[in-house]
């Protein structure tokens, strides 16, 4: 669905990557729940390419596949690791950190990141803590912090020693593959053998990469390889970014509907309602009477109602949901 800018996320995205690296080296990575979704989106984008995940392992095994991969078929380069929830107004700002991370990235051989200059305390995002920022542009990152608190954010913040984490990773393929080696034994001792080959540019039976994605163990690439290397840089992002990944940040980008609620889809009946979040992918009437703050996302097979605080706890019904073998709705 195009939520923001009468354009998806992914199709944002793949805009903004064009402004540094041509649609043949571009790669979208997507599990099979998601294909014939992303398929549609990148029609009307000849040359970018899909890496169909035969399972879901999380974004260490994601990125470590994408890395052989650009390796076996390009032979070297620098990997942009880029997220497709973000929204990011100002291409040209954004381009430019990608620019100076890559020439970072292939000077010191390192891990770079564009970490975000916060403009707010806000405990719903990841911290960067960074050393000073040297010539280059580049600052050493001395540690991660997970969402933390409000009062200790309002501190990250105060001390200019923090950026928001923002998930976008550049690097050299070769050294993120050889960072995955070193740090990230859960994801190298299943997939490892068959990653190596991959980098080769040999051709590895789909059968045999599904067996040896399936031993993965399912883990971030920040918990397995960025938390645990000894030389990552940051860039600071200086400009407009949120991260559309959840209920609560997509809300602060859609406009009052009705002067008390926001919506995407067909328009609630709200009666004494106020400060709600209604997608409404069904086409049924959804009415809202006397509740306010609220997140409601009726699709065709599902409806989900929840406070937005706790909408990234949707993660706990999709297991419950897999648990009772309810395929069907996940």
């Amino acid at each position: 669905m195009a939520l923001l800018g009468g354009a998806t996320l992914l199709e944002q995205t793949l805009r903004r990557s064009r402004m540094f690296a041509p649609p043949e080296r571009t790669w979208v990575v997507v599990g099979e729940p998601l294909r014939a979704l992303v398929r549609t989106a990148l029609g009307e984008r000849p040359g970018v390419q899909t890496l169909l995940e035969p399972v879901s392992r999380n974004t260490a095994a994601a990125i470590a596949w994408t890395a052989a991969t650009v390796l076996g078929r390009v032979g070297s380069g620098v990997l942009a690791v880029l997220p497709a929830d973000h929204h990011i107004p100002d291409r040209r700002a954004f381009a430019g950190a990608i620019r100076q991370a890559a020439a970072i990235a292939t000077r010191r051989d390192a891990l770079v990141l564009i970490g975000i200059e916060p403009s707010r305390p806000d405990p719903a995002y990841g911290y960067l803590r960074i050393g000073e920022v040297e010539s280059d542009g580049a600052a050493r990152v001395g540690r991660f912090v997970e969402k933390p608190d409000a009062p200790r954010a309002r501190r990250y913040v105060r001390s200019g020693r923090y950026l928001w984490n923002a998930g976008m990773v550049v690097a050299p393929a070769s050294r993120i593959l050889a960072e995955v080696r070193s740090h990230a034994p859960e994801v190298w001792r299943a997939l490892g053998a068959t990653l190596e080959e991959v980098a080769r540019g040999r051709r590895v039976p789909r059968r045999r990469l599904a067996a040896a994605y399936r031993r993965v163990k399912a883990i971030s690439f920040d918990h397995a390889v960025l938390e645990r290397a000894r030389h990552v840089f940051a860039v600071p992002g200086r400009f407009a970014w949120s991260d559309i990944g959840s209920w609560d940040a997509l809300k602060d980008h859609l406009p009052l509907a009705d002067g008390r609620n926001r919506n995407l889809g067909a328009k609630p009946l709200a009666f004494d309602a106020q400060d709600n979040l209604v997608w409404n992918e069904s086409g049924r009437a959804v009415v809202l009477l006397g509740v306010d703050g609220l997140v409601v996302v009726d699709t065709r097979d599902a409806l989900l109602v929840c406070r937005p605080e706790r909408a990234q706890e949707v993660r706990r019904v999709v297991e419950g949901l897999s648990r009772q073998g309810r395929k069907e709705l996940i």
